[in-house]
């Protein structure tokens, strides 16, 4: 059974959106495993790594029918790089800020519980 043109081209736009959230959420960890130690990095990587593979499964089966193609995968990688050598440069600046504001704001609640 084939898939008609509109669903070809919702199923790859919706696979782009993940890696476009890939992206943006790659970004936000970073700067929690910068912040961390090694466990928080691991947790981090595994929550990736555990949205990716969630992501791309529920894709092929919303969008395709239950068989995932070779251009869903394709868009969500090519996607996902173009944010990370394109976009990500100019807004990991805003995530270190936010990052640093959220940090100290642990350190403030973490110091008024003790």
């Amino acid at each position: 059974m084939e898939l008609s043109i509109g669903t070809q081209t919702i199923s790859i736009t919706a696979a782009a959106l993940c890696g476009l959230a890939a992206g943006l959420l790659y970004d936000l960890l970073r700067q929690l495993r910068r912040a961390g130690g090694r466990t928080l990095g691991f947790l981090c990587d595994s929550f990736f790594c555990l949205y990716c593979t969630v992501s791309l499964f529920l894709v092929g089966m919303l969008f395709c029918g239950g068989r995932l193609g070779f251009w869903e995968p394709t868009a969500f990688v090519g996607i996902f790089c173009l944010y990370c050598f394109g976009i990500s440069p100019s807004i990991t600046p805003f995530f270190g800020i936010c990052g640093r504001k959220g940090a100290e704001l642990l350190k403030k609640h973490v110091k008024k519980v003790k």
